[in-house]
């Protein structure tokens, strides 16, 4: 009886453990947390309301201080201003803002201009804004020159 009921006890057990893996085989793998921090990039102006565009791998890293940093990420304006411009987005959002935090704008042109080169000690910021989906998307991409 005593043999019965251990042999019992180890299907029972093997049962809930096949059941428990395939459960966990058919989970979705959980969403990779996005690691903007903001803080490290005081010099770079985040529009109100816009977030970074779903889909896309973003990257911000800042270390020793702040003394390197990298930045790629494209943020997507809100729902709401489908009827922005590029050219808009770029005049209201980039231009005047970075002349502000102390960029120079590498080359001539407008401040409309849908792309826009900077620089600032060591390094080069890249901003391009173009229309995907519907809504402007303004790509930022910070590197040493």
């Amino acid at each position: 009886m005593l043999a019965l009921r251990a042999a019992l006890c180890c299907a029972a057990l093997l049962i809930v453990q096949a059941c428990s893996a395939n459960a966990r085989a058919d989970m979705p793998a959980p969403p990779r947390p996005v690691g903007l921090r903001w803080e490290q990039f005081p010099d770079i102006p985040v529009p109100a309301g816009w977030k970074p565009l779903p889909g896309e791998d973003h990257v911000a890293i800042a270390i020793a201080n702040g003394a390197v940093r990298r930045l790629r990420v494209a943020l997507q304006a809100p729902g709401g201003r489908a009827d922005i411009e590029p050219a808009e987005a770029m005049t209201r959002h980039v231009g005047s803002v970075l002349r502000e935090e102390g960029w120079t704008r590498v080359g001539g042109g407008r401040t409309s201009d849908t792309i826009q080169r900077w620089t600032k000690r060591a390094e080069t910021l890249t901003v391009t804004a173009k229309r995907e989906d519907g809504l402007v998307v303004i790509r930022w991409q910070l590197a040493a020159p």
